[in-house]
């Protein structure tokens, strides 16, 4: 009995300790972490529109948006920029699509990362995708990748999401 007390309250140091540590890690790197975050947001941002200046991009607030998808908006000259992460099928994919404000045609479509099946779901990163949706009515039905009918759908699912916050957001 003894022998058991002297194990719990052991463990439960331990446990306090390495929790403390965890603690301690995740205070001191999450700062670098979201700044890495942001850098790459950065970056994607200008590979979209590369003649613009960051500063162009200006974030706007996404509090009447109710919405699991959608992670940040962006305003850029005419266009909103929204940053969605949705699920296909597999880990899903984290993309940024700029829907033109007046018209709700998709100007530039950028996937960032997809976690999907390897040749088949990741093919919403390739250009051919990329080409299809440009151009479309946002709100419109847009193709999907057969053989990646999961991933694509949850992109193009997203899109039609994105274009139903346009007029609520044009203003901002």
């Amino acid at each position: 009995m003894k022998k058991i007390l002297h194990l719990t309250i052991f463990l439960a140091v331990i446990s306090l300790i390495a929790g403390g540590a965890l603690s301690y890690f995740h205070n001191l790197t999450a700062p670098i972490i979201a700044e890495n975050d942001a850098k790459q947001e950065r970056e994607s941002l200008q590979e979209m529109y590369p003649d613009a200046n960051i500063n162009d991009f200006k974030k706007i607030s996404t509090k009447g948006i109710d919405s699991d998808t959608i992670e940040t908006v962006y305003k850029y000259d005419n266009y909103l920029i929204f940053k969605m992460s949705v699920t296909g099928y597999k880990d899903g994919t984290v993309f940024l699509v700029s829907i033109d404000k007046d018209t709700k045609k998709i100007d530039k479509y950028l996937a960032i990362s997809n976690g999907d099946t390897k040749g088949l779901g990741s093919k919403v990163m390739d250009d051919d995708f990329k080409n299809s949706l440009e151009g479309k009515d946002a709100s419109g039905k847009l193709d999907t990748i057969s053989g990646a009918t999961i991933s694509s759908s949850a992109v193009t699912e997203g899109i039609n999401e994105a274009s139903g916050y346009v007029d609520e957001l044009k203003g901002e």
